[in-house]
C-alpha cells in the first residue's frame, strides 16, 4: 500500500513527462529510441515546467533521519535507514542514483535530471517570449544543481550531463566531487541572477536560489559562500519567522500540560512566550505559504495528490482514526540532546534499566488505576480507558521519576515528539501518549513525531482505510539560513554579535532564552551544530549534518561533538529496555556505494571505497 501511494503522489505528471522520467538511466547505456525529443509539442511548456517542481523532495525527507541518530525506520520495505546504521549497506541499495526501491528513499535522479535537461533543450521550440523562457530554464538548472547536490553528497563523484543528447552508449566516466560542486554552485549563481524577485505562486524565485545556494555551499565546506548566500535570503528574501497566534481549545490543552513542566518562576522564563513558542514552532508545518517557508513541496488533500506521510508514517495508532505505522520514529538519543529550559545545559538521563524501572513503574501504576476499584481489568463496568486513568494522576505526573526527564526542557523539544504519557489533545481530546512495544506500528522507539504530522486538511482514501494530506512540507525555510549564516560567521571571522543576533531570533520564536555570548571558536561550534540539530529535527538534514563534521575537508578543522563517528555508535533502546536503533561507524559510510546494477551498465563507472 505504501509503494502504491507514492505511484498515487505522482500521477497527475502527464504521459510525455512520465516517458522521459522512467525512460531507461541515460547514464546506463539507454538505448538510442529511449526518447524522442521531436515528439513532444512545443506547446507543453508549462507542463514541462510543472514536471520539474515534481521532483522537489518532499515529507519523505524525513526518513533520511532514520540514516543517522535521530530516527528509526523498523522495516526494509519502508526505507534503507537501518541498513546505514547498522553499516550493512551493499550495492543493492539506491539513494537517487538508479531504479527507486524502497518508499522512504530517493527515486531516480538521473532520471530527474533528463527532465530538467528536456526543458533546457525545448526552450527554444516553446510558443513563449523570451524573458519566460529564460526564467523556466533558470527554474529547471536550479532544480537540476539540487538534484546534483544530493547525488554528490550522497555517491562523491558524479557524472555532470547538461544534454539530452548526451546517451553515452559506451558508458561514462564520473567527474569529481569538486568539479560536480563548483559546478554546482555556479550554475546557482546563474539561476539566481535570471530568477525574478517574485516569480509564480510556488515557483522559484531569486531568495531561493541564494537560499539553495547557502545549503549547498555550507555542505561543501565552502563557508564564505554559504555565509553570503545565507545574509542575502535574510536581508533581501523578505521571509520572516513563523508566529502562530491565538491557540486553539485542544492546543489550549496541550499547553496547560506543558507548562506543567516547567518550572518558570524558578528558572526566570516568561512562561506566557514560552508556551506561545511551543505552537508558533509547531505550526510551521500547519500553515501553508507561511512567512518563514522558502521552498516546498506541495500537496492537495486528493487520493492522487495527498501526502502519505503526515499521518500514516509518522503517528501511532492511537493517534489516529485511520492507519498508523510510526514507520520512521525519532530515537532517545535526539531526546537527550534536546537543551534544558535555559538553553545551554544538558540534561541528566537515567541509565537504561533505571529509565525502564521508571517507565514500568508509572505503566503499572496506570494500568492498576484502569482496572477500577475491584482490580479486575476483565470487568468493563469500572475499567478506565488508559487516557482515563492517566488524567486522574495528571497533576501528580510531575513528580514520577520517569517524567523527570522532560521537566523544564527545550519548548522544542515539547513541540517536536510525543513522548510517552504526554498530552495529544491535538489529535484525539483528552487523551494521552500510550506506548506498546509489542505492537510494531508504535515505532518501537517510544516516540512518535509531534512537529510535522497530524493536521485538518485531509481526504478518507482506499477503503477509507487511510488518510492523506493537503499540508504543504517546508523544504527549506529561514531557518535553516539562520543557522547557516550563524555556523559559516563562526568558521569565517568567529562567534560575535552578528551570530547570537540571528540565533537569538530563533530562541525568540519559541520562548527560549538568548544563546551564550563569548564562546571560543570550538565551543561555539558544537554549540551552534546542536542548535541546528534541534531546530531541523526530523527534517532530513542530520545524514548530510554529521557527515560534514566527520569529514576534515569540510569541517573547518573541527569534527567535535556531533560528527558521526562520535554519535553513530552503540545500542539504543525505547523507555522499556527494549532494543531500538543500533548504530555502528564505519569511514566507507561517509559515501553510499554505487548500485551494482547502475556498474553492470556502465562499465567505465568505479565503486566507491570499501564497498
Amino acid at each position: 500500500m505504501k509503494k502504491q501511494s507514492y505511484i498515487y503522489k505522482l500521477l497527475w505528471l502527464l504521459p510525455l513527462v512520465a516517458l522521459m522520467a522512467c525512460s531507461d538511466d541515460f547514464l546506463e547505456k539507454a538505448p538510442n529510441d529511449a526518447l524522442d525529443p521531436s515528439k513532444i509539442d512545443a506547446s507543453k511548456a508549462e507542463e514541462l515546467r510543472n514536471a520539474i517542481y515534481a521532483e522537489i523532495p518532499g515529507s519523505d525527507l524525513v526518513y533520511q533521519e532514520g540514516y543517522a541518530d535521530n530516527g528509526y525506520s523498523r522495516n526494509w520495505w519502508d526505507s534503507n535507514g537501518a541498513l546505514i546504521q547498522t553499516n550493512a549497506v551493499s550495492g543493492s541499495e539506491n539513494f537517487g542514483y538508479g531504479e527507486w526501491n524502497h518508499y522512504g528513499d530517493k527515486g531516480n535522479s538521473f532520471g530527474s535530471i533528463r527532465t530538467c535537461n528536456m526543458l533546457l533543450a525545448k526552450l527554444s521550440d516553446f510558443d513563449i517570449d523570451e524573458d519566460q523562457a529564460n526564467k523556466l530554464g533558470a527554474e529547471a538548472r536550479m532544480l537540476r544543481a539540487w538534484l546534483y547536490m544530493e547525488l554528490t553528497l550522497y555517491y562523491g563523484d558524479v557524472t555532470i550531463v547538461e544534454r539530452i543528447d548526451e546517451l553515452y552508449p559506451d558508458g561514462v566516466e564520473r567527474n569529481s566531487a569538486s568539479e560536480v560542486r563548483n559546478w554546482i554552485l555556479s550554475e546557482l549563481d546563474e539561476a539566481a541572477s535570471v530568477l525574478p524577485v517574485t516569480n509564480d505562486k510556488g515557483k522559484f524565485n531569486k531568495a531561493m536560489a541564494y537560499a539553495l545556494k547557502a545549503r549547498a555551499a555550507y555542505y561543501f565546506g565552502n563557508y564564505a559562500a554559504a555565509e553570503e548566500a545565507a545574509r542575502y535570503v535574510i536581508d533581501k528574501g523578505g521571509y520572516s519567522l513563523y508566529y502562530a497566534g491565538s491557540l486553539s481549545t485542544e492546543e489550549q490543552k496541550d499547553a496547560d500540560f506543558f507548562a506543567g513542566l516547567v518550572d518558570f518562576a524558578d528558572l526566570g522564563i516568561d512562561e506566557t512566550a514560552f508556551i506561545e513558542g511551543i505552537f508558533n514552532y509547531r505550526n510551521i508545518w500547519n500553515v501553508d505559504y507561511n512567512s518563514e517557508v522558502i521552498v516546498s513541496k506541495e500537496y492537495v488533500a486528493t487520493e492522487d495528490h495527498g501526502d502519505f506521510n503526515r499521518i500514516t508514517s509518522f503517528l501511532s495508532p492511537n493517534l489516529s482514526e485511520k492507519q498508523a505505522w510510526a514507520t520512521i520514529a525519532p530515537i532517545q538519543d535526539l531526546v537527550d540532546d534536546y537543551w534544558l529550559a535555559d538553553g545551554e545545559s544538558t540534561p541528566a538521563v537515567p541509565d537504561k534499566d533505571t529509565r525502564a524501572d521508571y517507565y514500568n513503574g508509572l505503566r503499572d501504576e496506570i494500568s492498576t488505576i484502569q482496572a477500577g476499584p475491584d482490580g479486575d481489568p476483565s470487568n468493563p463496568e469500572d475499567n478506565l480507558t488508559f487516557s482515563e486513568a492517566v488524567a486522574t494522576i495528571a497533576d501528580e505526573l510531575k513528580s514520577k521519576p520517569y517524567m523527570a526527564e522532560f521537566l523544564n526542557r527545550d519548548s522544542r523539544l515539547y513541540a517536536s515528539i510525543v513522548f510517552p504519557f504526554s498530552s495529544v489533545n491535538t489529535y484525539f481530546d483528552g487523551h494521552y501518549q500510550e506506548y506498546n512495544y509489542s505492537i510494531n506500528n508504535y515505532g518501537q522507539t517510544g516516540f512518535v513525531w509531534r512537529k510535522m504530522s497530524g493536521g485538518d486538511d485531509l481526504v478518507s482514501v482506499w477503503g477509507d482505510s487511510y488518510h492523506l494530506s493537503g499540508a504543504d512540507f517546508p523544504v527549506i525555510r529561514l531557518a535553516e539560513m539562520l543557522l547557516i549564516y550563524a555556523e559559516a560567521h563562526t568558521q569565517t571571522t568567529g562567534y560575535d554579535g552578528t551570530v547570537t543576533t540571528e540565533l537569538n531570533k530563533l530562541r525568540d520564536r519559541c520562548g527560549m532564552p538568548n544563546v551564550p555570548n563569548g564562546l571560543g571558536k570550538q565551543q561555539a561550534l558544537d554549540f551552534i551544530r546542536r542548535e541546528r540539530r534541534i531546530e531541523l529535527a526530523g527534517e532530513g538534514h542530520r545524514y548530510f549534518d554529521i557527515r560534514l563534521y566527520e569529514d576534515g575537508s569540510r569541517n573547518g578543522g573541527y569534527k567535535g561533538q556531533q560528527a558521526a563517528s562520535a554519535v553513530m555508535q552503540g545500542q539504543t533502546y525505547d523507555p522499556q529496555g527494549n532494543p531500538s536503533a543500533l548504530k555502528v561507524w564505519d569511514p566507507r559510510l561517509m559515501l553510499m556505494p554505487i548500485p551494482t546494477t547502475s556498474m553492470d551498465k556502465n562499465p567505465l563507472l568505479k565503486q566507491n571505497e570499501g564497498y
